[in-house]
């Protein structure tokens, strides 16, 4: 069978099961004026939860630091989940930290997504392989490998395990965007992709991951886990309400309707740094729909430079600017023409008092094809700390008009790299 006719076939197949995973974007729920934010957010299953003020971090370096410390104190168990998991030489530290703990009989679990040895980024030069924590005593689950098996069911390829989260002895919890590997943590200072961690001392938060991971673990592996196994405990901490979204075992978070939820209710302002903004009608109908009614949306986005990638965004960037009524900023080039570090944070603020964090992109893709954690903080204290960093961001993004989308659609867009990164992310 011809290569072509086998991609075809595949692309068949994901459009015949993800038909409707963006309805929510033109409902009446997330269009009801009767409904609260809130109200919306549960309604599209989000977990409750309150929580302090986080530690903040945009630079992988300072997080490999910062979380190699919390792990060194975990005396009870740790609960690790990432996209892409993989060890170098800077990441040696992390790595022999979470074995030491493992052999002095803390309970490590470790899951990672099944196609992190086929990472394309800097890292594939660099990486190890993690099943070596295996011989330290850390439960190493691999979701999804890819094998020769799965390809007589390639839709089991098609949906991976986006997750990024930390839990340690059921007080500390961490989300974000940040991979473990090279080109997110371990490639050294200045190096690192532009990313972000989230840091809370919230055992409320902690107990919601720590089912979110028990559910994930249980999915996938024959070594069955229970929420009992793991100690939670009472937490006042909490000082903003919060709504945990989880799409993955176990969860009924919709992703889609937490991020049309909250833009359907904008009065004022919009702010996304996406990664792959790739969007579908409905995605840009919801924003297209808020700009009408008067809210102003501006995006804030790299371009990969990685060929494949670049001919893909640079195919959609017209339509993106066209169809949602967004100002669109492209962050690439510093102010002497240096490629800048990619920015892979995935971030929205509505109306300086709502905030999205955690491993969604705001594509098709993280909508439905993937499993992802996202938190939906109501903060206006946190959302004017973000947006000083967004407007840092700001100074070294240059705006993008559709005359200028449209010149580099015909210079360097692809339509074949469109259709990957519209399904494959």
């Amino acid at each position: 069978m011809k290569p072509w006719v086998i991609i075809i076939a595949l692309v068949m197949l994901i459009m015949s099961s993800c038909s409707s995973i963006t309805d929510a974007f033109v409902s009446e729920t997330a269009w009801d004026d009767s409904l609260s934010v809130e109200q919306k957010l549960e309604a599209y299953g989000g977990v409750h939860v309150a929580v302090p003020m986080p530690e903040m971090y945009f630079d992988g370096t300072l997080w490999l630091e910062r979380i190699t410390e919390e792990i060194s104190k975990a005396e009870d168990y740790i609960l690790i989940s990432t996209f892409l998991g993989s060890s170098s030489e800077n990441l040696e530290p992390l790595y022999d930290t979470i074995a030491d703990k493992a052999e002095s009989g803390v309970e490590v679990y470790f899951i990672m997504d099944g196609t992190s040895s086929l990472d394309m980024t800097e890292t594939r030069k660099y990486m190890t392989p993690l099943y070596f924590l295996r011989e330290s005593g850390v439960h190493l689950l691999e979701y999804s490998p890819v094998s020769t098996m799965r390809l007589l069911n390639p839709a089991e390829l098609v949906v991976r395990d986006h997750r990024k989260l930390f839990v340690i002895d059921g007080r500390t919890a961490a989300i974000g965007g940040l991979n473990i590997n090279y080109i997110s943590m371990g490639a050294g200072e200045g190096k690192t992709q532009r990313d972000s961690m989230y840091l809370f001392d919230s055992p409320s938060l902690a107990e919601a991951l720590m089912h979110s991971f028990v559910d994930s673990w249980n999915a996938d592996s024959v070594e069955k886990l229970s929420y009992g196994d793991f100690a939670v405990y009472p937490d006042d901490s909490g000082i903003f309400d919060a709504y945990l979204f989880n799409s993955g075992p176990g969860g009924h978070g919709s992703i889609s309707g937490m991020f049309a939820s909250l833009i359907a209710s904008a009065d004022d302002s919009i702010v996304l740094l996406p990664y792959l903004p790739v969007l579908d009608s409905h995605m840009e109908k919801c924003l297209r729909r808020a700009a009408d009614d008067g809210a102003d949306i501006d995006i804030i986005m790299p371009v990969d430079l990685r060929g494949y990638a670049a001919g893909g965004l640079y195919h959609y960037l017209p339509d993106l600017i066209r169809n949602t009524g967004a100002d669109v900023m492209l962050s690439i080039y510093d102010e002497d023409g240096n490629v800048l570090p990619l920015l892979h944070e995935k971030l929205m603020i509505v109306d300086s008092e709502y905030i999205v964090i955690g491993s969604s992109n705001f594509n098709f893709r993280s909508m439905g094809l993937s499993h992802e954690l996202s938190l939906v903080i109501h903060s206006p204290e946190m959302a004017a700390i973000l947006e000083a960093h967004v407007d840092e961001i700001r100074k070294i993004s240059a705006p993008v008009s559709e005359a200028d989308a449209e010149k580099l659609a015909d210079e360097q867009g692809n339509f074949l790299a469109y259709l990957f990164m519209y399904y494959g992310g």
